[in-house]
């Protein structure tokens, strides 16, 4: 059963998720970044099928989720300095792996080149490593707060981006639970974004020096994902075309047997 706690950060409480196995705990505890503007609440389907001989724990960024709400600018590098709390806090006897989707992938990025010693080994998942000149385009665009106005339709990008395009691959109860919970943040909800596009992947990316998996799924972040693995020219680029959606819940097993493989293989 997946259970719930909080741990204080840098900037206030943060929340998190855990998954404890039923057989012994015998690998590094694993922690997985969610994507703007959800929480960790995204990695709930799959968690299960990660919780193989090790713990796995899903926290909610500064603002996101159950976290205590955070300023209007945050970056990548607070959102790690937050998420590296809830690692001291809970998993102080060693280091841990990280898997990150998306926005996830800079903060698990962050997390590792802040304190290398704390982290083991790195999954990425549809990586936003976007050029200069498109970063600062979706950088612009994602500057500004969400208008909650009187009139619904101020709820049509949240509707689009949490049921219209999910209900087909991740139901109707699913794709509700996943609307509401990018409305928490309130008129901060695209905060998240900001901070991603403002991130420097070109910089930070190739300074990496973990053992790194880079997953690309069939999606629009694929050429991204593709420049993010040219950028570590260490990390291990796995492509699997065939995932086409929902990489975290109709393609949850497959995802994670990719993950699993990766984590679990032994170091050459």
């Amino acid at each position: 059963m997946i259970r719930k706690g909080y741990s204080n950060g840098p900037f206030g409480q943060i929340h998190w998720r855990v998954l404890t196995p039923d057989e012994p705990v015998l690998k590094p505890d694993l922690y997985c970044l969610h994507p703007a503007p959800f929480s960790g609440l995204a990695f709930t389907t799959i968690m299960p099928h990660l919780a193989k001989n090790r713990r796995v724990f899903a926290p909610d960024y500064p603002g996101y989720g159950g976290s205590d709400p955070f300023k209007e600018e945050p970056s990548i590098s607070e959102y790690a300095q937050t998420m590296m709390a809830v690692v001291s806090d809970q998993s102080a006897s060693g280091p841990v792996d990280l898997i990150g989707f998306h926005t996830g992938s800079l903060v698990a990025a962050e997390m590792a080149l802040s304190q290398p010693e704390k982290v083991r080994r790195l999954a990425l998942i549809d990586v936003p490593a976007f050029d200069a000149e498109t970063s600062t385009q979706y950088r612009d665009a994602s500057a500004e707060t969400f208008d909650i106005t009187p009139d619904i339709t101020c709820l049509t990008q949240p509707w689009n981006r949490g049921m219209t395009k999910r209900i087909e691959s991740q139901g109707l109860e699913r794709s509700f639970d996943m609307f509401a919970e990018q409305l928490r943040p309130g008129r901060l909800m695209n905060k998240g974004f900001h901070a991603a596009f403002s991130y420097d992947v070109d910089a930070r990316l190739p300074a990496i020096m973990h053992e790194t998996m880079i997953l690309a799924s069939q999606s629009g972040l694929l050429s991204a994902t593709r420049h993010a693995a040219e950028l570590m020219p260490s990390a291990m680029l796995v492509e699997r075309l065939d995932i086409k959606r929902a990489v975290l819940d109709e393609a949850a097993e497959v995802t994670a047997a990719e993950i699993l493989k990766f984590l679990d293989r032994i170091s050459s």
